[in-house]
């Protein structure tokens, strides 16, 4: 792909015949290394369940996840989700992502992470958003910034024995 081509990406929600693909992608410890909220190893039947847990949550009002879709292929590559919602006035969420090992450094999580804020902005009527990225995950930040988060630097997300293991961003919409 050149720099010029447009990376055809949609977003849409999960369907049930989603999971095999969904199994075999975060089935790479790759995956769950960088996304930092995968367990490894992925469970038997996890995609089931997972898709299953956010259909739940994205009926309660408590996230909206979606699909990840290459157009081109028709294939799912990953999920793109915003969770720990708050409503009112000031409504935010913490936005979260990953994609299959085959897709990296391709463009999918940009196009689809502007496809999940114009959603957020448009019928979500969201405020701001948060996200936060493992420190050796660098492909994640440069996602970030393109996606006009700001970094938080005094909002660093620690283990128990106070090493950094996050970089934590913001986005008011």
């Amino acid at each position: 792909m050149t720099m010029n081509q447009t990376l055809c990406v949609a977003i849409r929600p999960f369907v049930a015949a989603d999971s095999a693909q969904v199994q075999t992608l975060v089935s790479d410890a790759r995956v769950a290394q960088v996304a930092g909220n995968v367990p490894y190893p992925y469970p038997e039947n996890g995609a089931q369940t997972w898709i299953a847990a956010y259909a739940a949550q994205h009926r309660s009002g408590a996230a909206i996840i979606r699909a990840i879709v290459c157009l081109e292929s028709g294939q799912c590559v990953g999920a793109i989700s915003i969770d720990q919602i708050t409503r009112g006035l000031n409504s935010s969420g913490n936005l979260g992502y990953w994609v299959g090992v085959p897709y990296w450094n391709k463009g999918f999580c940009e196009q689809a992470g502007k496809l999940m804020l114009a959603l957020a902005v448009q019928e979500y009527a969201m405020k701001r958003l948060v996200a936060a990225h493992r420190l050796d995950n660098l492909a994640s930040g440069r996602v970030l910034h393109k996606l006009g988060f700001n970094e938080l630097r005094s909002q660093q997300m620690t283990d128990l024995s106070g090493r950094n293991l996050f970089r934590c961003y913001q986005k008011l919409l």
